[in-house]
């Protein structure tokens, strides 16, 4: 049997499941399975990943259907899952059907929820991103890495920006039938633009993209504050201009790696607080903050809050009692470009935004490419691709327009859009993630290795099939043995965490009087930006501190690599006031975060240096 990734699972979510964590620990043992267990560990793989009001009450879907595990599972006083009943055949068939009422919903309540601007009825503003999910600009050309990674070996240059705009086009032409209208912003690839590209997004009515601060922090003019919306024109004209958000790093990484270890509460408390510092000034025009984070990668890390509801809950509550005194309002993409009258919100026409006079060709991930070109095997692979691209080209087949309907199954001009369709699914951004050693998946990265040569081999399947004059060709198997060994980790998204750390400051106030707390204080938003007594430490075992009650107080916060922190501590003065308590009145403690470990603690004693 191969198990492969059905033990793929957070550790903090898996705990919550004892019988399920029980297998997985015989299976760390490497001991073998009875057929009953294997069947309970498909089950389980299933159920765990069910949000829990699914486990604990009857729910209503979109659709009008239901979902209602409590016959299956039940929740008991220690706060975990536990099963009802021996797991049957028909229990996992069963749980695949109910996942499949989950998934069949997905589409109905985004269309019940979504913003119709010509309305200004809906709540949410649903984006897009390029079809396959490319690295676009690559797609575009590869030698726009030049830029970020100056010291990086690159392939031979693929350079197809006609493919780029294919990418977009489809993913436009998909959403439009998916939605009935057309979508006004897209999140490229995770984050990856460059000032080429925009011309794509402007030509394919795309009026808004998105991407992380780093990436505005290295465009031009440099120094531009994060919390504006920002115009990027494509070669000066203003038709084809598009409006350019910029991730908050800080905040969207509280969200997704800093609140896993918080109380729902408390991490409402404190997000809330992060965003009122960003507050204008009287008469100031307004700011807009942009979060953005892996909708699937946080909650399952929540340690103190199931799923991060009560996360969730309380945050929503304090935004919508802000809302209600126009101290905070949020706002869809489209409300902020075009107005919403019914919410008072007004219009910002990309005409009233400052412009950038060049946007810096990087992604989200350290603000260049190098998770998916310049190693070896990345590289590797896209000259394979270009080779299969050349050769698709020189076939003779014409490459279909995208707003042309399938042809008829089994027809010539059905195997041409096979094989184009093959063509653009091996440009998508996933084969070569799990290229080169950056980035390992819990059970393996081969079955990937294996899926993008399948696709590779199946442009020229096709293309034959269709009358193309396709040269033989073999396309071994990328990866080495190097890369194949399974590994039990936080699962596979995680890994791209690689662009933030995690910071545990513990402070030893042991032997001296504490009467409200030790605080922390630096030059960091998360830590006060140098406003004393405002950001508390934990002496009650939350929040990364190991001991309740021992007089070592500590917090856990998540900075990106190449952040210099400078702090202090002190001990219970007045809010914004250094006196009495500063540990020291002229000197700062101080790291640099050059990314050499994914996780920093620093003991430090109060006092002393």
């Amino acid at each position: 049997y191969n198990i492969w990734n059905a033990f793929g699972i957070s550790e903090v979510q898996i705990l919550r499941f004892p019988e399920y964590n029980a297998l997985k620990e015989k299976y760390s043992r490497k001991e073998s399975f009875a057929e009953q267990e294997l069947r309970d560990i498909k089950f389980w793989f299933y159920l765990a990943h069910f949000d829990p009001d699914f486990l604990e009450t009857k729910v209503q879907l979109a659709d009008g259907a239901t979902i209602d595990l409590t016959n299956l599972v039940e929740k008991r006083s220690d706060g975990k899952y536990y099963l009802r009943k021996r797991v049957t055949e028909d229990d996992c068939n069963r749980i695949v059907a109910e996942t499949y009422k989950v998934l069949s919903n997905v589409v109905p309540i985004h269309k019940k929820l979504m913003y119709h601007p010509a309305t200004h009825d809906g709540q949410i503003e649903v984006a897009t991103t390029p079809f396959y999910h490319p690295i676009l600009p690559l797609i575009y050309d590869t030698e726009l890495a030049k830029v970020c990674q100056p010291n990086n070996a690159l392939p031979h240059r693929f350079h197809y920006p006609q493919d780029a705009n294919i990418q977009v086009a489809k993913a436009v032409e998909y959403y439009t039938k998916t939605f009935g209208q057309a979508p006004m912003g897209m999140w490229p690839g995770e984050g990856s633009v460059a000032q080429e590209i925009i011309p794509i997004f402007g030509e394919n009515g795309i009026r808004w993209i998105a991407t992380d601060e780093k990436i505005l922090a290295r465009s031009k003019p440099y120094n531009q504050p994060k919390y504006f919306p920002y115009a990027v024109y494509a070669g000066g004209e203003q038709k084809d201009s598009v409006v350019t958000v910029f991730r908050d790093t800080e905040l969207s990484d509280k969200i997704g790696f800093t609140y896993q270890n918080f109380r729902g509460e408390d991490a409402a408390d404190d997000f809330m607080k992060s965003i009122l510092r960003y507050s204008p000034k009287e008469g100031e025009p307004d700011r807009l903050l942009t979060v953005i984070l892996d909708g699937e990668n946080a909650w399952e890390w929540y340690r103190l809050d199931n799923d991060g509801k009560e996360f969730m809950h309380a945050l929503y509550r304090k935004m919508s009692a802000l809302y209600a005194t126009k101290q905070l309002i949020s706002v869809t993409m489209s409300e902020y470009i075009e107005g919403n009258p019914k919410r008072n919100v007004a219009p910002h026409p990309i005409s009233s935004m400052p412009k950038l006079e060049w946007l810096y060709p990087g992604s989200w991930i350290n603000a260049n490419y190098d998770t998916w070109i310049g190693e070896a095997d990345e590289n590797r692979a896209w000259d394979y691709l270009l080779i299969a691209r050349q050769d698709l080209e020189n076939s003779g087949l014409v490459q279909p327009d995208p707003k042309s309907p399938e042809p008829n199954m089994g027809t010539k001009q059905w195997f041409a859009f096979k094989a184009w369709e093959e063509m653009y699914a091996a440009e998508g951004s996933d084969w070569f993630w799990w290229y080169g050693t950056d980035q390992t998946a819990p059970a393996g990265d081969k079955p990937f290795d294996i899926a993008y040569i399948t696709h590779l081999k199946n442009i020229y399947t096709f293309a034959k099939q269709a009358g193309g004059k396709m040269p033989v060709r073999e396309f071994k198997e990328i990866m080495t043995d190097k890369k194949m060994t399974a590994r039990l980790t936080q699962g596979t998204m995680a890994q791209s965490k690689t662009d933030s750390i995690s910071v545990v400051f513990q402070c030893d106030a042991r032997g001296m009087y504490v009467r409200k707390g030790i605080f922390i204080v630096g030059n960091q938003e998360s830590l006060g930006k140098w406003s004393p007594n405002t950001v508390k430490m934990y002496d009650d075992g939350t929040h990364g501190d190991q001991e309740n009650g021992d007089s070592i107080w500590t917090i856990e916060l998540n900075f990106p690599i190449g952040t210099q922190i400078q702090y202090k501590f002190t001990n219970s003065g007045p809010s914004g006031e250094w006196n009495p308590g500063e540990e020291f009145s002229s000197a700062n403690r101080s790291i640099y975060l050059d990314g050499s470990a994914e996780r920093v603690v620093l003991k430090d004693v109060f006092g002393k240096q």
